[in-house]
């Protein structure tokens, strides 16, 4: 398809909201469904990218509302008239819209706009972003296929050992367990321990506590207990904002890897956290960065201090889950993916669960995303 001169004719926004196979817990509460908002940018010869907004107002500070509100309003402004093929401008012209729209609003449209200029070049968008990434002087990674692992949700001890045991021997050598207890320090030390015990020495073990410890010294007791079940990383410990009290659990227990999480909504927080030497590893979500571009520019600041990496996610369907995974192929940082969400949805707009094999997952075939809404979810 010829890649000049097409523009932005249109954007469409649909909500939705699709069930997990089974309820999912976190620090912060239960869900029992995924609210999401899919958006359809048409190009003026017929090309059509697809985007996916996935907010948390704790996280990214939206609502799905917020995100739809955006989305028909300052962001449709933004693109609808300007060049398909200059992703830098319209890049440009979506940030200036921050003051109205959200990261995860932002991120939706970005992503659309990537995955339509890739589709018209008729390049998977992995290609896309790796082609602009060596231009920009950065490195090719040469990924063909990524290694994911499950999440486990928080619950009993016994519970959660028995979910993480299940993955295992489904084919993941690496699960997510999300503790936080904000009263009970002890009895995720007691979670953590327990699934060690059911899943063997040779499994990894990552740990999310979602911000759910209150002050850095629960922090430093729980992480130390946890350090002889020989976690991969402990994950955003603490408030998002207590970037002094990261570094410091990491200074006292310098053998557990320290993740930056929610404390990371751009390229210019990843460089405070590195100048305060606040984590080992930085989760970088689409959805908080606010779309591949940043995401590109916060895994610029990871490679220059050298600093590992993981592909995260808020959970999102298909659509905003083969962004990660295109992403996670491209970046020189990367050393975990998760972009497990077309796993735990029983209703998905996408078919991209049929990728994963196991913890192994190949990317699609095809230009752009390689995945489109499909029946009953595709809208006109």
């Amino acid at each position: 398809m010829n890649a000049t001169g097409a523009t932005i004719t249109s954007v469409t926004v649909v909500p939705m909201r699709l069930r997990f196979h089974e309820p999912f817990a976190v620090t912060s509460g239960v869900r029992t469904h995924l609210e999401t908002v899919l958006v359809r940018l048409t190009a003026s010869d017929g090309t059509v990218g697809w985007g996916e907004a996935s907010p948390d107002e704790g996280v990214t500070g939206e609502s799905p509302t917020a995100c739809v509100e955006a989305l028909d309003g300052v962001l449709a402004e933004a693109v609808v008239g300007r060049g398909a093929d200059d992703v830098d401008a319209l890049g440009s012209s979506i940030d200036d819209a921050a003051g109205g729209a959200g990261p995860a609003a932002r991120a939706a449209v970005d992503i659309a706009v990537h995955d339509a200029a890739a589709r018209r070049r008729g390049v998977p968008l992995w290609r896309f972003l790796e082609d602009r990434i060596v231009a920009g002087g950065g490195t090719r990674v040469g990924r063909d296929h990524l290694q994911v692992s499950r999440v486990v949700s928080m619950d009993d001890p016994e519970v959660m050992a028995a979910r993480a045991a299940t993955h295992v021997r489904a084919g993941f050598s690496t699960v997510k367990l999300k503790v936080g207890d904000p009263e009970d320090w002890r009895r995720d030390v007691e979670r953590v321990a327990v699934v060690r015990a059911a899943v063997g020495p040779d499994v990894g073990i990552k740990v999310d506590v979602n911000q759910g410890w209150r002050t850095a010294e629960m922090a430093v007791a729980a992480v130390a207990a946890m350090a002889e079940s020989r976690p991969l990383f402990v994950e955003q410990p603490v408030d998002r904002r207590d970037l002094a009290g990261l570094a410091e659990i990491r200074r006292q227990v310098p053998q557990v890897p320290i993740m930056a999480d929610e404390a990371v909504g751009s390229a210019e927080d990843l460089g405070r956290i590195v100048a305060l030497g606040a984590a080992d590893i930085v989760n970088l979500k689409v959805m908080r960065l606010g779309g591949l571009r940043a995401a590109i520019a916060a895994d610029a600041v990871a490679v220059a201090a050298g600093m590992r990496s993981q592909i995260g996610t808020m959970i999102e369907s298909s659509i905003g889950s083969a962004a990660g995974l295109h992403l996670a192929t491209a970046l020189a940082s990367v050393a975990f993916v998760e972009m497990g969400g077309p796993l735990m949805l029983a209703e998905d707009p996408g078919d991209l669960a049929r990728c994963y094999r196991g913890e192994t997952v190949t990317l699609p075939d095809g230009p752009g995303l390689g995945v489109t809404p499909r029946p009953p979810f595709r809208f006109s």
